[in-house]
């Protein structure tokens, strides 16, 4: 990767949803390889912050009769989906994976359900079941 790509995917980052930079090429060669250096650039930070680096758009576009490759952050929700049962009905369906994390780490370090619930403002049934289930006693008689 270049320099060039480098400097530019560090402002990149700093974008707010909805913001795009236009980078200047001089030709088809240079915006298919320049577009691929960023490609690059956008899988590596994938690794330190995979949600924003889905938000990181690049395209090579053409504007005003001039070639340029377009980075722009958008929105996306990729913890949102919709479930469809055997009805047919849809239903919204939300995955929040920092919550996951710090759950996972706070019954990994065996801090109590109520200070877990305290801290996550509760949990969902789902959760209960995952990581606190009902235990059976049976009878040693």
């Amino acid at each position: 990767m270049s320099e060039i790509s480098q400097v530019w995917f560090e402002q990149v980052k700093k974008l707010k949803v909805g913001q795009a930079i236009f980078i200047r090429v001089a030709d088809k060669k240079e915006q298919i390889a320049l577009a691929k250096e960023f490609e690059d650039e956008r899988e590596l930070y994938a690794n330190a912050d995979s949600i924003h680096a889905s938000q990181i758009f690049i395209t090579r576009t053409l504007k005003d009769m001039k070639q340029y490759v377009l980075l722009e952050r958008k929105y996306r929700a990729p913890f949102t989906a919709f479930f469809r049962d055997a009805e047919g009905d849809f239903s919204k369906i939300s995955v929040d994976p920092e919550r996951q994390r710090i759950l996972k780490l706070m019954v990994k370090d065996r801090k109590s359900r109520v200070e877990i619930e305290n801290t996550l403002g509760g949990l969902t049934e789902k959760e209960i079941e995952e990581f606190f289930p009902a235990v059976v006693y049976k009878s040693m008689t």
